[in-house]
């Protein structure tokens, strides 16, 4: 049960309720499109078909372990039951047995992890604390540009 362990890049900090909802958000968008689901699929009351169910049950999952998400503010989040929440993450824990599964899991949490990464320091920036930064502390940053493709740079 290694997996059900904070991820090696989960946030400490205090989690405000807004911050829970766009990372909820951020997740079920991102699973949405790795599971090929529709987002309404994943955050719908109900069960649903089974690969909506798998897919809500890998938004939970990830919130859990990617962001050290307790099991009752995941409850509030998704309006389940803490039990069920529970149940979620060891179906997905289970199915972490198949070595071609938990290499997409693992690659989810880290794609989840990148961009919530990106959206804080966006989110700093955007806050007139980016100015606070050194460039060596994230290493696209480049005075407020940022590399969009080759010999391409934008500005936030």
């Amino acid at each position: 049960m290694q997996h059900l362990l904070p991820h090696p890049g989960a946030r400490s900090r205090r989690a405000t309720p807004d911050m829970d909802r766009a990372r909820r958000d951020l997740v079920i968008a991102c699973v949405s499109r790795a599971f090929a689901v529709p987002q309404r699929a994943i955050s719908r009351p109900g069960r649903g078909k089974a690969r909506h169910v798998l897919a809500r049950q890998a938004a939970i999952y990830l919130l859990h372990v990617v962001f050290s998400m307790p099991l009752q503010r995941l409850a509030a989040l998704f309006r389940k039951d803490r039990t069920t929440i529970s149940h979620a993450c060891q179906c997905i824990e289970d199915r972490r047995d198949d070595a071609a599964f938990d290499a997409f899991l693992h690659d989810l949490e880290l794609a989840v992890s990148a961009l919530d990464s990106a959206v804080q320091l966006r989110t700093k920036h955007e806050q007139g604390k980016g100015a606070e930064q050194g460039p060596d502390e994230h290493p696209a940053a480049h005075d407020g540009h940022w590399p969009l493709a080759a010999g391409e740079a934008g500005q936030w």
